[in-house]
């Protein structure tokens, strides 16, 4: 069967992933090379921390770059500008009336993780098209973010605090399925492995990696693996 218009970049968009661009290159990257022939101008990528704050994570084309900066719950949810009036539809995706600025959530686990914005110089001809390939762009980048990034939640500092004053009970921080999980990273699975040998689903195994890491402040399986066994958790 034959690729459609919007599956080809897509697939060009995946195999670019693998060499783990920054934000800031994505973004780039949606506007200059993936929308470029639509009149793409600016984009921005955001993700959502547990506390509903907003961390702005990469963007291009703007006078001045949120990039870095984040902004609380009542402040990004209380905005009045083009971005924030865009209502995402059944589809995953949405448009500002001039069908200009079209915004899609990044999802981890069905559940809306944060948004890409991509903003064009003129109204889209086929906005049902275009807005289907950026729900594409912001589902792909869902699985992304959730395996490069590990979003400080808003009580990670705590569990830090528990995890070095109670050396001894470090386990007990740690679910039943994480600890198993755990254990498995020390062994050198991989998630799908981890997938098929306790019965869940990769991305709930995606979830609790994340968890993991956020737990022992580690950005990868190795550093997860080593504190594993120099904490004696397992």
């Amino acid at each position: 069967m034959a690729l459609s218009a919007t599956q080809v970049p897509i697939l060009k968009f995946i195999e670019w992933l693998t060499y783990k661009p920054s934000a800031a290159e994505i973004a780039r990257g949606l506007v200059l090379e993936y929308f470029a022939d639509l009149g793409a101008t600016k984009s921005r990528l955001a993700l959502l921390h547990e506390d509903d704050s907003l961390h702005y994570i990469g963007d291009y084309g703007w006078e001045s770059t949120l990039a870095g900066t984040k902004q609380e719950s009542a402040q990004w949810r209380s905005r009045t500008d083009e971005i924030a009036k865009i209502k995402i539809s059944a589809n995953h995706f949405g448009w500002n009336d001039e069908k200009t600025v079209c915004g899609a959530p990044i999802r981890e686990c069905g559940t809306s993780q944060g948004s890409v914005v991509i903003i064009f110089d003129r109204p889209v001809a086929d906005p049902e098209e275009v807005g289907m390939a950026i729900a594409s762009f912001a589902l792909t980048l869902g699985f992304y973010f959730c395996s490069t990034m590990a979003k400080p939640s808003a009580g990670s500092g705590q569990v830090r605090a528990r995890l070095n004053e109670n050396p001894g009970k470090t386990k007990e921080l740690f679910s039943q399925r994480q600890l198993s999980i755990l254990q498995g990273m020390v062994e050198g699975k991989t998630n799908h492995e981890l997938a098929t040998d306790l019965g869940f689903s990769v991305s709930t195994i995606r979830h609790e990696t994340m968890r993991i890491y956020q737990i022992l402040e580690v950005s990868d399986r190795r550093e997860a693996a080593r504190e594993a066994l120099d904490r004696k958790i397992l």
